[in-house]
């Protein structure tokens, strides 16, 4: 089984369109048992081939240990990942909630956030919010987007390519996207954890999507 690379096609403009929500954190320069010890979180044996229960983890062929939390808006709260990118530890993250179209990411190290990017189709449809020093890819990216963007607004399509600028941003520099498979990573390869995530939505949104959404 696989999934197929997916191209943007859903769009806010009033009505819910059904699709991921989900949010992930990649960690390097840390073990997985060093990482989960300092979320909390527990392993539990049970392997299943895509993350689809509500937090599952796996050793990525490429160094970064991923955890994916399955309708959440955070993996963990920033005090935690403060402490996880010190000494040594590099981590990012990415938020989708495909209901509303809002997209984001971003990078920490040295115990701070260096970079955020963030897209909310809500505000309108080529919303970009950005902050800190963004990687070097992040303009190529964003060039290629824009410029499909342009193309599509110009064929009167109804799509939306920026929502896809944080989550290409975030493939690009850990290697995992929620709508592709992982080369080199075969069979039940993430591994069900058990543990609690943060309730309160990702800055700068001060209202959770969520829990507009199923009242939870």
């Amino acid at each position: 089984m696989s999934r197929s690379a997916a191209v943007p096609q859903l769009y806010w403009d009033g009505v819910l369109r059904m699709g991921y929500s989900l949010s992930w954190l990649a960690v390097r320069g840390k073990s997985p048992q060093v990482v989960r010890d300092e979320l909390g979180f527990r392993p539990t044996g049970e392997r299943e081939e895509f993350p689809e229960s509500k937090l599952s983890a796996v050793e990525m062929p490429n160094g970064w240990y991923l955890i994916v939390s399955q309708r959440s808006e955070l993996v963990a709260s920033d005090a935690a990942m403060q402490r996880l990118s010190s000494s040594g530890g590099e981590l990012v993250t990415c938020f989708v909630e495909e209901h509303v179209m809002f997209s984001s990411a971003t990078g920490w190290k040295d115990g701070s956030k260096t970079w955020s990017v963030f897209h909310n189709a809500q505000d309108r449809r080529d919303h970009l919010d950005t902050q800190g020093e963004l990687p070097p890819v992040f303009s190529s990216i964003v060039e290629d987007l824009k410029t499909k963007q342009r193309e599509a607004d110009a064929n009167k399509r109804r799509v939306d390519f920026i929502f896809d600028v944080p989550v290409a941003l975030a493939h690009n520099l850990v290697g995992y996207r929620y709508d592709r498979d992982v080369p080199g990573l075969n069979g039940a390869a993430f591994e069900v954890l058990l543990g609690e995530v943060p309730d309160d939505p990702p800055p700068p949104k001060k209202s959770s999507f969520l829990k507009k959404l199923f009242g939870s």
